[in-house]
């Protein structure tokens, strides 16, 4: 007897589907070539000709046959996390520990943007958008007037501060940060709280008297899907105007899995620097092997910062680069970080019942603070923790910069990039080598007084031309737009070297080579007093495809021969290159 079993009638498991980025052709063929397939569409960017859209594996295969790009919607997380010890024992010098105000560790101070901030210079005028996890509740929400359902703004004066909640699912009564990391930023740029007599009339934050832009994206873990951060990017630059949004905070960081120029959140970011907003980022928190540069620090038109650990917490009384700080070459050869400014044991508020406070026990500094700016109030209790992260750094270059436009409001951001890498500090030794590489410190220390009294004018990026760079084909291999760093790697010695030839005799071997150690002064008298001749504007268009890198530094996370086919051919199964699981996060946790 033979039995025969039909199938027809019975329901099968529909495939699962994944939320990815599709590229390639206008909206309109996106969108046919997704819904023929079979697709959803969840979103489109017109901005960025990009759609965000649920499908499955087999179906990304076939909207790649027909020649679009298809992007896992990856993960992105903030850039700092708690210190390993308490905040207040610090070093006041060579010599034994001791105990200091902990005024010292507070923003204004330990960057010095306390000097100008007695000259009047406090951001006023500037608008600061901040991209983050948000601002923990006020005290009166009814001070909040509402734009539309998910936006709303706190005014005194002709001051004021916007607040954008990208992941509200209704309408929004009041700001939330439940992560935390967000408040920690905000306050390090704009708290307006007064310092100890001494100082005079300086604040404790960088830019206390800036207008801000704070927009929600990142979740109660601290993460948000790159889509997300476009969606966040792309209404920073719809609004750029309407709120005179000068500067972009993003201290956050994803991992690298592809060129810079053919990263989907990247190109966002490239376009708001294209609309002449000055993107400051943190460098990313995986250091301090070379090649650890983050997304979207990576993108070489952009300020990337890294951070410093400052002398106070250091025996030879010091600054010294933090360990955690990532280190360049980028993937695309560019020398980043552009700059360092101290990033460890920042001290700022956090949501008591945030995540991060709950997860950060060793930085905390005492059971109450408060959050200043203008008049506004928080319902939340707030308590003082020292974090520590590039996301602190990149807060503070962020305020800086704001100190900068409200004294130069005529400068683009290309100028701006030029007067903080021209007027940074390289870290010498005694004998006068760098401390640290290029690769290491970028052009090094930034010096909020000399950014401002500074009088360069010229232009960083000098001949690279941004709207050709966002021109992306549909063929990976095609670098005919795109560019490349002047990074050299000699695999017989392990070593790095630049191309350029416009370094001082003096730090010609210390500064623009590197073996790829960390500690390579060995406790010598450091200063942060040298300086270096510009190269940033020593790029040279790339022609070859990505393999002609395949002998890159053996331990490169990201060398064209490790990561070329997970951007040209992933299939949306491979959690290397991108899957669903993966994220835009606040950065691991680190020690300082």
């Amino acid at each position: 007897m033979i039995l025969v079993i039909s199938l027809l009638g019975i329901a099968q498991p529909a495939p699962a589907t994944q939320q990815v980025l599709v590229q390639g052709g206008s909206l309109s063929q996106q969108t046919s070539a997704i819904q023929a397939v079979g697709g959803t569409i969840q979103r489109q960017f017109s901005r960025f000709e990009t759609s965000v859209a649920h499908v499955s594996t087999t179906q990304i295969e076939q909207l790649k046959a027909q020649g679009l790009r298809v992007f896992a919607d990856q993960t992105v997380e903030a850039s700092a996390q708690t210190t390993s010890a308490p905040a207040t024992t610090v070093m006041a010098g060579p010599g034994p520990k001791g105990k200091t105000s902990p005024a010292l560790q507070y923003p204004s101070i330990v960057t010095g943007a306390d000097a100008l901030q007695r000259r009047g210079i406090d951001g006023r005028g500037v608008t600061v958008a901040v991209i983050d996890s948000g601002l923990p509740a006020i005290e009166r929400p009814e001070r909040w007037q509402r734009i539309n359902n998910t936006t709303a703004r706190y005014s005194q004066g002709s001051r004021f501060l916007v607040y954008k909640d990208m992941l509200a699912s209704s309408q929004i009564t009041n700001s939330s940060d439940p992560y935390g990391h967000g408040t920690h930023v905000f306050a390090t740029l704009a708290d307006n709280r007064a310092l100890p007599p001494e100082y005079g009339t300086a604040k404790v934050g960088i830019a206390p008297g800036a207008n801000y832009v704070v927009v929600r994206a990142l979740d109660s873990q601290g993460k948000a899907s790159y889509s997300t951060i476009i969606a966040a990017i792309d209404w920073v630059i719809e609004n750029a105007d309407v709120y005179n949004i000068r500067v972009l905070n993003l201290s956050l960081q994803a991992e690298v899995v592809s060129p810079y120029w053919y990263d989907p959140m990247n190109q966002a970011v490239m376009h708001a620097w294209n609309e002449g907003i000055t993107v400051v980022a943190a460098a990313g928190n995986t250091g301090s092997n070379p090649a650890t540069i983050m997304a979207p620090a990576n993108v070489p038109y952009i300020v990337s910062v890294g951070a410093i650990r400052p002398a106070v917490y250091n025996d030879n009384g010091s600054d010294t680069i933090a360990a955690y700080s990532s280190a360049g070459p980028t993937e695309s050869r560019f020398v980043k970080p552009d700059v360092v400014i101290a990033g460890s044991r920042v001290i700022a508020p956090l949501p008591a019942d945030s995540l991060l406070a709950n997860s950060s026990a060793a930085g905390l500094v005492s059971e109450r603070a408060q959050l200043q700016w203008a008049d506004l109030k928080t319902s939340q209790q707030l308590n003082y923790y020292a974090l520590s992260g590039t996301s602190m750094a990149a807060a503070e270059v962020s305020g800086i910069v704001a100190l900068l436009i409200q004294d130069e409001p005529t400068l683009s951001n290309n100028q701006i990039k030029a007067r903080l890498t021209g007027t940074a500090q390289v870290a010498t030794l005694d004998n006068g080598q760098a401390a640290y590489s290029m690769w290491q410190q970028g052009a090094g220390k930034v010096i909020p007084t000399a950014v401002v009294d500074g009088s360069n004018t010229g232009s960083a990026n000098a001949g690279m031309d941004l709207t050709t760079d966002l021109i992306v084909s549909s063929n990976p291999d095609d670098t005919s737009n795109h560019y490349q760093g002047t990074t050299e790697y000699d695999s017989t010695s392990n070593t790095f070297s630049d191309s350029t030839t416009a370094y001082s005799s003096t730090l010609a071997t210390s500064y623009s080579t590197w073996a790829g150690s960390y500690s390579t002064w060995a406790g010598s008298y450091l200063t942060w007093a040298g300086s270096y001749s510009t190269w940033a504007g020593s790029y040279s268009t790339w022609a070859g495809s990505y393999n002609t890198w395949a002998g890159s530094y053996s331990t490169w996370a990201g060398s064209y021969s490790t990561w070329a086919g997970s951007y040209s051919t992933w299939a949306g199964n491979n959690a290397d290159a991108g899957s669903l699981n993966s994220n835009i996060n606040a950065g691991s946790l680190v020690s300082d």
